[in-house]
């Protein structure tokens, strides 16, 4: 008897699909990164940014530079978490693909 051995192109695609998006994910981290290097140099000072809250007399006024550095911050974490996500993705979708082929 001989054996056939059929790939299921869904998997192969998804695969695809996750690399290109962990490699997205990783060069808008570096993106963001460098967005928060120029903000801490104070290169964006066209960013008039004044921020005041009801707790504005028990903290110090904070500067423009660490608000732009927070704005460039949050976008640069939910990039490095939506990496770590589609690399588990990743990895469960090669399981399910070699589960798949091994029960064929």
């Amino acid at each position: 008897m001989s054996n056939s051995f059929s790939l299921d192109p869904s998997f192969q695609i998804a695969k695809v699909f996750v690399r290109l998006g962990m490699i997205f994910s990783a060069i808008m981290v570096g993106v963001f990164i460098y967005l928060i290097y120029l903000a801490s140099l104070g290169i964006m000072s066209d960013w008039d940014i004044s921020i005041k809250t009801s707790f504005f007399h028990y903290y110090p006024d904070p500067s423009a530079e660490f608000w732009q550095m927070l704005f460039f911050s949050l976008p640069a974490v939910g990039f490095v978490i939506s990496f770590f996500v589609l690399g588990w993705l990743g990895k469960r979708i090669k399981t399910e693909g070699n589960f798949v082929s091994k029960a064929r």
